[in-house]
């Protein structure tokens, strides 16, 4: 370990570990479950006896109309609503009960840890302890290679997984809120930063072992989707932390298109990238620029995955082949484990049947053990690379 790096890594390092402890804090102690099961379009299936949603008053057949005064026509209101509840602080919700409308008050008092049973606490705890572990090691190879670009593109990778979250949790920006905006907004940011891993994971294998990209086309096949997506990324997050009214879209119409259903489908949510403030507002707008997102990050990833191939095929050193063996392993494990995820959550609602035993909650937390072997294995490669070779930069100025 060196702790000769410049500032701004320790900047960066500093808004990572302050986005995962804001993050994992939300997670179990910000406001428990509503106490409540959608069969429908906002409409109440079932309602726990005693919880929030039952002492606020809601029924079976209750149509949930609208949230602290803001009309639900789509998930995304949903999760925008949560994400400002509090604990102890009573929530406005419309109702509508055969042919009456009802006004009732929902008041959530305790946190998420406390309304945890067995089967849904450790797969959590799990999660955290990889994402803590994956922020470690972000942080243990950057400051150990602070000047080997792969290692802080490997480094930055690693801590974008580990805060990455597709919705903000219930009350996470209604906490953002009470932070000062030089806190929040970094967090936000930080948070939704996942959104860019394929530029980053481009960028990694464009750097490791050998130069592949020339650094005038590392410019434009880098920065320029940074740029393009990360603006409304930003205007998104700003949006859900301090003006969520704003953010009121045809959600219908935009969710039913078949992108969005796919990435709902491989990833579980709909990514922030739709809640953003710019001039995207039209549903066919919107999808399309989805599509275009879902295409360059598709791309890009198979890209970094062609990079090592062509790497393994030009290398002669023994060493170097059994690192960029092991890279090889590493995707076919964290294949393995994506393809599991996604049986887990669609099993039901794909084959109408409860999902196998080696598709239960029980193996998603061998699914995170497992994963944790793709960044030591990543880790590996990158810290025994032979130092002694010219290491590549994204600032480099093409000859004249």
């Amino acid at each position: 370990m060196t702790w000769r790096a410049p500032w701004w890594m320790y900047v960066v390092a500093a808004v990572y570990v302050i986005t995962l402890l804001f993050n994992t804090r939300q997670e179990f102690w910000g406001p428990a479950s509503e106490g409540w099961v959608l069969s429908g379009w906002f409409i109440a299936g079932s309602v726990q006896p005693g919880g929030p949603m039952d002492e606020a008053g809601l029924r079976p057949g209750d149509v949930l109309e609208a949230v602290g005064g803001q009309p639900l026509n789509g998930a995304p209101n949903w999760f925008l609503a949560r994400a400002h509840f509090e604990r102890g602080r009573p929530i406005e919700l419309q109702v509508r009960r055969g042919a009456q409308h009802i006004a009732l008050e929902l008041v959530i008092a305790a946190p998420v840890w406390r309304t945890l049973n067995g089967t849904e606490y450790l797969p959590a705890v799990a999660l955290y302890f990889a994402r803590f572990v994956l922020l470690l090691m972000a942080i243990l190879l950057a400051f150990s290679r602070p000047q080997q670009l792969s290692a802080r593109l490997l480094a930055l990778m690693f801590a974008v997984g580990a805060v990455a979250e597709g919705y903000p949790s219930s009350g996470w920006a209604a906490a953002l809120r009470h932070l000062p905006a030089i806190l929040a907004i970094p967090i936000g940011l930080a948070t939704a930063s996942c959104l860019l891993a394929g530029v980053v994971w481009l960028a990694f294998f464009a750097s490791f072992l050998q130069r592949r990209l020339s650094p005038r086309l590392q410019w434009v096949l880098l920065v320029a989707p940074t740029v393009f997506f990360g603006l409304p990324i930003a205007a998104s997050v700003v949006a859900i932390i301090y003006t969520p009214s704003a953010l009121a879209r045809p959600w219908p119409e935009v969710l039913s298109a078949a992108p969005v259903r796919f990435i709902q489908s491989f990833a579980g949510v709909t990514p922030l990238l739709f809640l953003n403030k710019l001039p995207l507002y039209r549903p066919t707008l919107q999808v399309m620029f989805l599509e275009v997102w879902l295409v360059v990050t598709i791309l890009y990833f198979a890209a970094g995955g062609m990079m090592l191939v062509a790497n393994y095929r030009q290398l002669e050193d023994l060493q170097a082949r059994r690192r960029v063996g092991m890279l090889y392993l590493a995707l076919l494990v964290i294949a393995a484990v994506i393809t599991h995820n996604v049986f887990v959550r669609n099993w039901t609602s794909w084959y109408g049947s409860a999902p196998p035993a080696f598709l239960a909650g029980d193996s998603y937390i061998a699914e995170v053990l497992l994963f944790l072997s793709v960044p030591l294995s990543l880790a590996y490669c990158v810290l025994t690379e032979n130092r002694a070779a010219p290491q590549p930069t994204l600032t480099s100025v093409p000859d004249l």
